[in-house]
């Protein structure tokens, strides 16, 4: 019976492609091991235990839907704790026909005695249940899975995408490198050179393997190593040799080898036509200059078949960055759009998106700006966490999201993303010592007053051109205005990207020091458009006491930029009136919270306390602010009442504030104190066993301990005093305060 029901088990088995392997010694209770496709070319190493019941006695026990099979206590705990799916098959020995149920927890009936499972007479082991015991062996995850799923997000876009198609024909060769490089992202260019030196022996689907190698070197920053792997590439295509060598003179342009350029085109020449990337290395080699070279290739790219375009996302991002510098921000947002739809993962068009709805949002052509905001902040958070996963150069799009919160003016956030990981911050050691890191840091750190902070930031840039930028950004205010408009000329002439010349021109143009001169000498360097030109002339003019004649300028201006401008001029010449209509109309015209932002502050100054509030309100209604500016709001608000004793109207004030933000401690703290002055005393203690707020600071320390003196001090309070000894034990009210709960000074 034995034999007759392995044979049985054995050709159903086979008869799906299955390999039937039995077990010839004692086997505890599993007869054999079934692997998926393991008679086909691609078996799976993934298996079913099978243990074999054959003879009549096994289908006396019917049930309405089989038989009842009853088993030994001892087979059963083995099955369950088996790592393979373990399937027990009733052989008929009649009809050679077999019957299969899986052994799980949730399938065995227990008894007293022992325990049973029903195996269904629709189970036949044929092929009717292949989908279902496939989808058993499956279901299980292997112990080891396959490593190059592992590496996968641990490499770059563009050489996951390549490794797929390698690990199609090569399976071995898409394994080998996907472990490589996703162990060498630290040290990519050795990486590199190292398998492109191991590719001299390389067996086979070496063309595929150089490509995947030189698209990983070139996402890594390395053109010059990317160029060798495609041409390398090249020399072994048959089919796709013009491209790839068209791809490789690109990168040889890129690292500045324009006579391996050359030379790489000279195939490219000779089948004009054969491939776009090709042709537009050929236009790129040929062009007089940049700005010829754009022209041409834009020429180039114009008429080529939509299906072509959208193969090369390269020409699509090309084609998007020359409609953003036209200031085309709608055509430029469609090609972005459409290179991430053919590619979702790419790079380039995901921050090309951030950077026009960032764009879109400063020139005042967003519909929904905070709309605009959030995905902008979203794209870009999104690639640089990839980036950081594979070691790739995550700057651009750090600088991004940077960019974005200090427009929020959510400058605490602009400053931990500046700081370095190892003192706090979210900076990687790349994004870190990026100069436009650097610079944002120090001037959210200005903005929140603190120039010691601002001055850290220049330490970390010691040496480098960023460094008297970032000076001239913490220097005090009580330095002489020439030696301030020294500071600044010194940091223009020393500025080494966009970003850092406008902010040096601003700062001369607010000095009254910036001259035609400026703007002629670095104008292209700080990729000044006509609009910036009139904006910085008209903060010049203020600044030499022309105001009126500032005014006119802005006011030929259409953007949100030029009002900010507008309403921060009007505000510093005392006109505030003029400055609340200036912030009205930037408000109703672009939806610019800053605008809302301006009038609060002004309106206060004024002494309109109920207009900045309802103002405030507004504000805050809108849903649009960052956490760091609601805060501030909403801290403002409960001031008011507490500075006019409306300790009531503080309490209400307080709870709006934790509905908004439910873990700021500051908003706890304030409900709670507005509990005490009420004399309510029961509510306070309650509010702070639900809340459970942090002690921020020394100010909170005398509530704290009011609180513990009348309703006593619990172990984890006296833990709380030992902690707020180390904190603030160099404040003698804070160790008055402890001393009152008998815990004395360290």
């Amino acid at each position: 019976m034995e034999r007759i029901g392995v044979a049985a088990v054995d050709s159903a088995f086979s008869s799906l492609g299955w390999a039937f392997r039995s077990q010839d010694v004692a086997d505890h209770g599993i007869d054999a091991q079934a692997e998926v496709g393991g008679l086909t070319t691609t078996p799976s190493g993934r298996y079913l235990a099978v243990q074999i019941k054959c003879g009549p006695r096994y289908f006396k026990e019917k049930t309405d839907g089989g038989w009842r099979f009853r088993g030994k206590t001892r087979h059963l705990g083995y099955w369950l704790a088996n790592l393979m799916p373990v399937i027990l098959v009733l052989v008929d020995p009649e009809s050679r026909r077999g019957y299969w149920v899986q052994i799980t927890h949730e399938a065995v009936h227990y008894t007293n005695q022992g325990w049973w499972i029903e195996v269904e007479s629709a189970n036949v082991l044929d092929a009717r249940s292949q989908d279902r015991l496939r989808g058993i062996a499956l279901a299980l995850a292997p112990a080891i899975t396959d490593p190059v799923e592992v590496a996968l997000p641990l490499l770059p876009p563009s050489v996951v995408e390549m490794l797929s198609a390698l690990r199609e024909v090569d399976r071995d060769g898409a394994l080998r490198l996907a472990k490589l490089l996703s162990e060498g992202r630290e040290q990519p260019r050795a990486t590199v050179e190292a398998l492109l030196d191991a590719s001299r022996v390389w067996p086979h689907a070496t063309v595929l393997r150089l490509a995947t190698i030189g698209a990983y070197a070139n996402e890594h920053g390395h053109q010059d190593i990317a160029m060798s792997a495609f041409a390398l590439a090249a020399d072994g295509a048959s089919s796709d040799r013009v491209r790839l060598r068209g791809i490789a003179a690109l990168m040889a342009l890129s690292a500045g080898d324009r006579a391996r350029a050359d030379d790489l085109l000279h195939l490219a020449r000779e089948h004009a036509g054969a491939s776009l990337l090709a042709d537009v290395a050929v236009c790129a080699f040929d062009a007089a200059d940049d700005s010829g070279r754009d022209d041409a290739l834009e020429t180039v790219l114009r008429d080529v078949p939509d299906d072509q375009l959208d193969a090369e996302p390269t020409c699509l991002l090309f084609l998007a960055e020359r409609a953003m510098s036209r200031g085309d921000l709608d055509r430029a947002l469609i090609l972005y759009e459409r290179a991430c739809r053919r590619f979702p993962r790419i790079v380039g068009g995901r921050l090309g998106q951030a950077r026009v709805l960032i764009e879109r949002m400063i020139r005042g052509r967003s519909a929904v700006p905070y709309r605009d905001q959030q995905a902008a902040v979203e794209l870009a958070t999104s690639v640089r966490d990839e980036m950081r996963r594979w070691a790739g150069p995550s700057e651009n799009a750090h600088r991004l999201i940077m960019h974005e919160r200090m427009l929020a003016q959510a400058f605490l956030e602009v400053i931990t993303l500046a700081t370095p990981t190892a003192f706090g911050g979210q900076a990687n050691d790349r994004e870190a010592v990026d100069p436009t890191v650097a610079i944002l840091g120090a001037q959210a750190s200005i903005a929140l007053g603190d120039r010691t902070r601002a001055s850290r930031f220049g330490d970390a840039m010691r040496d480098t051109p960023t460094e008297p930028l970032i000076r001239a950004i913490a220097a005090g205010p009580s330095q002489a205005r020439a030696g301030t408009t020294s500071l600044w000329r010194t940091a223009l002439n020393n500025a080494a990207s966009p970003f850092s010349a406008r902010i040096c021109l601003h700062q001369l143009a607010v000095q009254g020091a910036l001259t035609a001169a400026d703007l002629a000498r670095f104008g292209t360097l700080a990729n000044l458009g006509a609009q910036d030109r009139v904006l910085l002339t008209a903060r010049s003019a203020a600044g030499a006491g022309d105001l009126d004649s500032a005014i006119t300028l802005l006011g030929s201006q259409q953007s949100p930029a030029a009002g900010e401008m507008l309403i921060e001029l009007l505000r510093e010449a005392g006109r505030y009136e003029d400055a609340l209509a200036a912030c009205d109309e930037a408000w109703r015209t672009y939806g610019a919270l800053k605008a809302l932002q301006d009038k609060i502050n002004i309106l206060a100054f004024c002494g309109d306390t109920d207009g900045a509030e309802a103002c405030a309100a507004q504000l805050l209604a809108t849903g649009e602010l960052a956490d760091e500016q609601r805060r501030q709001l909403h801290h403002r608000l409960i001031e008011r009442r507490m500075r006019d004793a409306d300790w009531a109207g503080a309490e209400a004030c307080s709870r709006t504030a934790l509905r908004d933000q439910p873990d700021d401690h500051h908003h706890a703290w304030n409900l709670i104190f507005a509990q005490l002055n009420q004399g309510r005393w029961d509510a306070a203690w309650a509010s702070y066993g639900q809340l459970a707020p942090e002690i921020p600071d020394t100010g909170t320390v005398r509530a704290w301990v009011d609180l513990h003196l009348r309703f006593g001090l619990t172990p984890q309070a006296r833990l709380i005093a030992k902690t707020l000894i180390g904190r603030f034990g160099h404040d003698p009210d804070v160790t008055a305060q402890l001393v009152r709960l008998r815990i004395p000074p360290q």
